[in-house]
């Protein structure tokens, strides 16, 4: 048969077949109406390869490998042609089918509903040099762009089943550029590439008066693929310098609206922008491998999405799930009896979605938010690792994620609707400068740059609704990574890593309800986690070396604001923020070697916020449960070494703070405005420790740590019912164990100087009036343990010195006003305040109550110094002639004006003591003024009764006040007494229920 009936024959059977499949095949000279509408079924596919300046060599002979420059699509095939733009073709069996039912009863059989999938694969393969026991250079210029444009504009507005979009734009790009591979032989390469592939675009469509139309869902992937500037040599050498730029992007905004229908105008966007890297990589077996490349990604995918769902049943709803994030491993080196070098810059940016916003105003079960972002960049980079070899690093990373954007929407009036449920995870996975060895020598060497964020600020209202308004979010922030680690098997390690990084998920949830029920609600949990282990050395038989520095910031959340006025179980919060770091850093351990590691780190994390809501003329409105978690897990700057010298240096500033205040207000309400909260605060810090067995180890650690759980609450409730009530749980626990050293044949040493704060909870502030109304109680508890700075000694040396400052916060501070309304007797400063009205003052110093028929003890009064509200304690007249001690009145000299003076002797009895003590007397004055007659001394106090006061004015032996309220006037700071009246009967028949209020604690 002839060679061109063959060929016939092949083409009619391929045409024949791809017809059959429903993908068609499209002439490149097809001319499309960017007007028209767009087809029911747009499936397309596209592989353009580009292959150029690639280099093989064999002992036969170096070949260069033939140019390829062709795309391979089910819309058109091109032969040796450069790669175009794909315009959207639509499947001809489809297009044809449209145009036969143009002008026929069946032209709206479609009604505008969409299916549209487009793939896109560009592969540029470019500058690569391979050499089997031969040599061989390759010199690469690679640039590849590709894009299809995926807009599409429908409308089902005023239709049943119409309008409805199912969209797939995606690219995945893929850059082989730059490598070398040498066996037996040399392979050397120099390339500089450059891919960029595009695809997307908006999608508008509507649902508005329609029935399960304008909905959309769309996938909007772009997930490029690198491997370029990698040497690997076996028993050769391979040597890689490269440059490589990818570039994809799949964007577009969502636009569509259900207003006034029925389960339409819903969107479902999926942006995927994940990017996947394998460069700069050197490996050698019984070879040498060297590489110095420089790479960039750039993945976005993705846009706003707006809807709306006014009034409409199941209409206006978003859900978006969305991934970002490079993950890479770049630059490093593994050798093998043999040497491998690794040098390499990266930088990488992934953004996935952007701000959602819908309304269900008016509707049921529509204007919710879904969103489901996830941040996760991760690198393995810069790390060593030899056998019998050496494997030497030195690696930058610079990488950006985003996932998802702002969210809001709108409810009043409405049921189910304008409800937003949060589950936005962003976290940071590295491996980066770490070196290793077996009988070899590695070094890890890193800079790494990151930061990964998921959504944003989270608003929506919930007014005159029911179950709307609504916020639910599980924010996660939590890097986890292991860098600048050093381990070494009879050889030498080294490790070093520069971090800074910086890990936030969600935004702050807002939501606001006037007149709902259950509405405008809000649970969060938001969650800050960091296992990180840097700056940590081990050695056996070997030498390791780190030097590390972390500056991580990590934010869960933020505080959540609600409002429930005239509602009903509404505008209530409920959160758990949790912060919790788990780090070691700044420790090594050898056995017979060297070691030195050397940390500093700077962690910032903050769980959730302040948290606002208001009850206000509700009903169960405005309540918050409260149960933030702070910890401080760190172990750092140990020392251990056996036949060995070792030595950890460390500086330390960690803050870990969950929640902040708490405010409220339940005015005319009923059980609202309420807050109940535990807030633990737990430290265990191990820092500083250090232990030598025959040998020498030190330890030096400078660290600040603050750990917070809670903070201050108020709230207040006037003419309410159960309301504004404060029920507390703080609870504080320090443990330590630091700054110990053991020494068994040998010296250890540390030196550790460390500063503590733990707070949990802090003041309470409430006030109101009603029924079981702004009520206190607070149950504090506090435990504290430690094992510091104990030298053990076998047959050895233990040093350790340094200083330590630990606080504890637990609840209110000692001696702080809680409210402004009196809660009980407080006297001044320095006396014993809340004072109930069944009790009679202590002061500090005094042996006994006031005096009570005797004269007070002098020394007991001059202990009273500064104490006593008056001016100045009573001096001794050191001209009077002294009372007798043998409890008579002989010595007594009868010059009392106005008074009879047997009535004086009589009066003077009841003050005398009867026999001597030994405690000195003052004297009294030879010439005294008038004495009432009789005087009337305080009786002794029972449980429901007050001292009795004198009946005619002040009455004074000698300057000594015997008026317990003369003095007792509260300076400029302080709060007011209830004033006694001076000149008055006796008030021992009066109640003193009536002049005192109960002290609270206790509802």
């Amino acid at each position: 048969m002839q060679t061109w009936a063959k060929r016939g024959l092949q083409t009619a059977f391929v045409t024949g077949g791809l017809l059959m499949l429903g993908t068609g095949i499209a002439s490149a000279q097809e001319n499309v109406d960017p007007d028209a509408a767009p087809p029911a079924v747009d499936v397309a596919a596209a592989v353009p390869l580009k292959a150029d300046q690639n280099k093989l060599a064999t002992p036969v002979k170096e070949i260069t490998v033939p140019k390829v420059d062709r795309t391979i699509s089910t819309d058109r095939v091109t032969s040796a042609v450069p790669t175009r733009t794909a315009a959207p073709v639509a499947n001809p069996l489809v297009r044809q089918a449209g145009e036969r039912l143009q002008g026929t009863p069946l032209q709206n059989l479609v009604r505008g509903n969409t299916i549209q999938a487009h793939v896109d694969v560009p592969i540029n393969i470019c500058g690569n040099a391979i050499a089997v026991l031969a040599n061989t250079e390759a010199t690469g210029d690679c640039s590849q762009t590709t894009h299809r444009d995926g807009t599409i504009v429908t409308d089902g507005a005023g239709q049943a089943l119409a309008g409805n979009v199912v969209a797939v734009n995606h690219v995945l790009p893929v850059q082989l550029t730059g490598n070398a591979i040498a066996a037996g032989g040399n392979a050397t390469t120099n390339t500089d590439a450059q891919q960029v592939s595009t695809t997307g675009g908006d999608i508008t469509t509507n649902g508005d008066k329609g029935a399960i139309s304008g909905n959309v869902v769309s996938e909007q992937g772009a997930t490029p693929v690198q491997i370029t500037g990698n040497g690997v040599g076996a028993a050769g050498i391979a040597d890689a310098n490269s440059t490589a730029d990818t570039f994809a992007s799949s964007e577009g905004d969502v636009l569509t609206s259900g207003k006034s229908s029925s389960i339409s105008g819903n969107a479902v966007p999926i942006p995927l922008a994940p990017l996947a890297e394998v460069n700069g990589n050197s490996a050698a077996g019984a070879g040498n491998a060297s590489t110095d490349s420089t790479q960039t990604g750039t993945a976005v995918t993705g846009g706003n999405v707006d809807t709306n769902g006014d009034p409409a049943t199941l209409a206006g709803n978003i859900v978006e799930p969305a991934l970002a994030g490079p993950i890479t491993v770049d630059d490093n080196a593994a050798a093998v009896g043999g040497n491998s070098t690794a040098v390499s810059d990266t930088s990488n940016w992934s953004n996935a979605g952007g701000t959602k916003h819908t309304t269900g105003t008016g509707s049921t079960a529509s204007g919710n938010v879904a969103g489901a972002p996830i941040s996760l960049p991760a690198a393995v980079g810069g790390n060593g690792a030899s056998v019998v070899g050496n494997a030497l690093t030195d690696h930058a990373n610079a990488a950006t994620s985003n996932a998802g954007g702002e969210t809001y929407t709108q409810a009043d009036k409405s049921v189910l609707s304008g409800n937003i449920a949060d589950v936005p995870p962003a976290s940071a996975v590295d491996v980066c400068g770490n070196g290793a060895t077996l009988a070899g020598q590695s070094a890890g060497t890193c800079e790494n740059d990151v930061k990964s964020t998921t959504n944003g600020y989270q608003g929506t209202t919930g007014n005159d609704s029911v179950i709307s308004g609504n916020i639910a979010q599980t924010p996660l922030a939590a890097p986890a990574e292991v860098y600048g680690l050093a381990a070494a098997v009879g050889g030498q390690a080294a490790g070093s890593a520069d971090e800074t990084k910086l890990v936030r998920s969600s935004g702050q949830p807002n939501t606001q309800d006037d007149n709902g029920t259950v509405s405008s609600n809000i649970v969060t949990a938001p969650t800050a986690v960091a296992p990180q282990v840097f700056a940590v050395t081990a050695g056996l038989v070997g030498n390791t070396t780190s030097d590390t520095a972390n500056d991580t910031t990590v934010i869960a959340g933020q505080g959540p604001k609600a409002y429930g006025k005239k509602s009903s179980a509404s505008g209530n919060i409920v959160q758990v923020p949790t912060s919790t770091p788990a780090q070691v850093f700044a420790d090594g351990a050898t056995l017979v070697g060297n070691n030195k590691t050397t940390g500093d780190n700077d962690t910032d994390m903050k769980a959730g916020g302040d948290a606002l809501t208001t009850g206000e003329k509700g009903s169960i409105a405005g309540n918050v449960v409260s149960a933030p978690v702070a910890t401080g897990t760190q172990v750092l700057g140990w020392s251990v070494g056996g036949g060995s010298n070792v030595d950890a240096f460390s500086t330390n500033a960690l803050s870990s703070v969950a929640g902040g205040d708490v405010n409220s207000n339940g005015d005319q309400g009923a059980v609202s405005g309420n807050l109940i909260g535990a807030q633990p605060a737990v430290l265990p810090a191990v820092p500083g420790n250090t232990v030598a067995a025959a040998g020498i180890t030190n330890s030096d650690v400078v660290s600040d740590t603050n750990v917070v759980s809670g903070a201050d609450s108020y709230s207040k409730a006037d003419d309410a019912s159960v309301s504004g009530n404060l029920i507390h749980v703080p609870a504080n626990a320090f443990a330590g164990v630091y700054a110990d050293a053991v020494a068994a044949a040998g010296n250890a040493t540390t030196v550790t100087d460390k500063t503590s704060h733990t707070q949990a909870g802090g003041e309470m502030l409430t006030e109101g009036s009603g029924p079981l109304t702004a009520r206190e109680m607070t149950v504090p508890v506090e435990a504290a343990a430690k094992v510091a700075r104990i030298p053990v000694e076998v047959v050895g040396q233990a040093t350790t010195l340094g200083t330590s400052d630990d606080t504890q916060l637990t609840g209110e501070d000692a001696g702080t006003l809680r409210a402004a309304q009196l809660k009980g007797l407080e006297l001044p400063k320095g006396v014993d305040s809340l004072l109930k009205a069944n009790e009679v003052p202590a002061f500090h110093g005094l042996d006994s109550k006031l005096p009570v028929n005797q004269l007070p003890n002098p020394a007991d009064l001059a202990a009273l110094a500064g104490q006593l509200p008056v001016g100045s304690l009573p001096g001794v007249a050191q001209e009077r002639s002294a009372l007798p001690v043998n409890g008579g009145t002989a010595g007594l000299t009868p010059n009392v004006q106005g008074l009879p003076l047997g009535q004086v002797l009589d009066a003077a009895k009841g003050l005398i003591p009867a026999g001597a003590t030994e405690r000195s007397l003052p004297s009294l004055p030879v010439t005294a003024p008038a004495l009432p007659v009789p005087v009337q001394l305080p009786a002794l106090p029972t449980e429901r009764s007050l001292p009795t006061l004198p009946v005619d004015g002040p009455a004074s032996l000698s300057g000594l006040n015997l008026n317990p309220t003369q003095g007792l006037a509260p300076k400029a700071d302080e709060r007011a007494l209830p004033q006694l009246p001076f000149n008055a009967p006796a008030l021992a028949s009066i109640d003193p229920a009536n002049l005192f209020q109960t002290v609270t604690g206790s509802l």
